[in-house]
C-alpha cells in the first residue's frame, strides 16, 4: 500500500512542500519537490503565454527523485541526528 506522506514548510508558504512515498514492491522511497517560484508579475505572465500556447518543460513544475535502500538509510540516520538535537 502506498502512502503520501506531504510536508509543508514552517511559514505555512504552499509552494514549499515536499512530499514523500514509498513503493513497497520495489522498495524505493520518492520525494517530490515543488521547483519554480515566479515571484514578478512578468515572469508569471511569461510562464502563463508559454504555457497557454502549449510550451512543456521536460521537467515540469515539480520534480522528483528515487531513493535507493542504502540512500533511505542514510537520510534516515540524519533525521535521528537532527531529532536528537
Amino acid at each position: 500500500m502506498e502512502q503520501r506522506k506531504i510536508f509543508i514548510c514552517a511559514c505555512n508558504n504552499l509552494e514549499h512542500l515536499i512530499s514523500f512515498w514509498y513503493d513497497e514492491e520495489d522498495n524505493l522511497l520518492y520525494i517530490e519537490i515543488h521547483l519554480v517560484t515566479y515571484k514578478t508579475f512578468f515572469k508569471r505572465l511569461w510562464f502563463g503565454l508559454k504555457y497557454a500556447f502549449g510550451y512543456k518543460s521536460i521537467f515540469g513544475a515539480y520534480d522528483e527523485i528515487i531513493l535507493h535502500i542504502d540512500d533511505q538509510k542514510k537520510l534516515f540516520e540524519i533525521l535521528k541526528k537532527k531529532l536528537k538535537r
